[in-house]
């Protein structure tokens, strides 16, 4: 007798997954020009209870990656009342890259200033602080542009977020990120890739990775070697500082990010931090778990 596990629980789920996002809010490819530079991005626009459309949030991608690669979790974000913003960031996906000697937090974050200051600008509303989502990468970087622009930013929630001072921690010693090997990095990067259960994860992810590997490679060195030293906790904290509401999840099973990464940044902004379940990877692999808990989060940072 077949069980409820293994292979038809994955076409169940992947099945259901499908079902849910084909019958929401749809992807809408979008591009614009900042300072001169082209910026690609994906727009996903939920409604709240009252039929209006709901608070933005800019959910900033990882390393490698380009914003389809998160399509479906914004998807299943805005069915919960989010409008979804999802740009590629300068040397990913289809955007400009960064000038060699400007792959630095500064820059990328100056990049996504710019680009929120045009969709603003074409707005009604005019000027409205967003929601930040940064997943790995995009998690240090949205805490940059936190950090430099508070006044565009309502909430910041760190997710698996590539920032921190340590690689490793016990009762004896203490090891930095700036030690971490690459081959760590690499190895731990393909065993939590989301082939198994999550094909169309995985298909998105291999059609982000492979572009940029063509399009991006100098800039994906850059910015590999710029993540091993995204110690900006002195940012997180003074985020906090501002009064900036933040959020840090982090999921059990991930490798690529440790538990002392995660760790630092909650003694940096004060918080002990969610943790779920998953690996680096649960973002793309769950995006019906992702678009739950970030919601989550996000509804209890609107109502503070």
């Amino acid at each position: 007798m077949l069980r409820g596990t293994g292979f038809l629980s994955s076409v169940t789920r992947l099945a259901f997954q499908g079902a849910a996002t084909e019958a929401g809010p749809r992807l809408a490819r979008r591009a614009c020009r900042v300072d001169g530079r082209l910026f690609h991005y994906g727009e996903v626009v939920g409604y709240n209870d009252d039929g209006n459309v709901g608070p933005t949030v800019l959910l900033v991608h990882g390393w490698g990656l380009g914003h389809t690669s998160y399509s479906r979790s914004a998807q299943h974000l805005a069915m919960r009342g989010f409008r979804v913003l999802l740009p590629d960031l300068p040397g990913f996906g289809r955007s400009t890259d960064l000038p060699f000697t400007k792959v630095n937090f500064e820059s990328f974050a100056l990049s996504l200033r710019g680009f929120l200051e045009h969709i603003h600008e074409m707005s009604e509303d005019g000027l409205a602080p967003v929601h930040l989502v940064g997943h790995s990468f995009g998690g240090a970087v949205s805490a940059r542009l936190a950090h430099d622009a508070p006044e565009l930013v309502a909430s910041l929630v760190l997710v698996d977020a590539a920032t921190g001072a340590t690689w490793r921690r016990d009762d004896k010693r203490e090891r930095l990120l700036t030690e971490r090997p690459l081959w760590d990095w690499a190895i731990n990067l393909v065993r939590e890739f989301p082939l198994g259960e999550f094909p169309n994860a995985a298909t998105s992810l291999l059609r982000d990775l492979s572009h940029n590997l063509v399009w991006h490679l100098p800039s994906l060195g850059l910015v590999a070697h710029l993540t091993r030293h995204s110690d900006i906790r002195a940012e997180l904290k003074r985020v906090a500082e501002l009064g900036i509401a933040v959020s840090v999840v982090w999921a059990a099973g991930d490798r690529v990010v440790t538990r002392a990464c995660f760790d630092d940044q909650c003694i940096a902004v004060g918080l002990n931090g969610t943790v779920v379940e998953g690996n680096h990877g649960w973002p793309m692999a769950d995006p019906i778990a992702f678009g739950r808990i970030i919601a989550e989060h996000l509804q209890v940072q609107l109502v503070s």
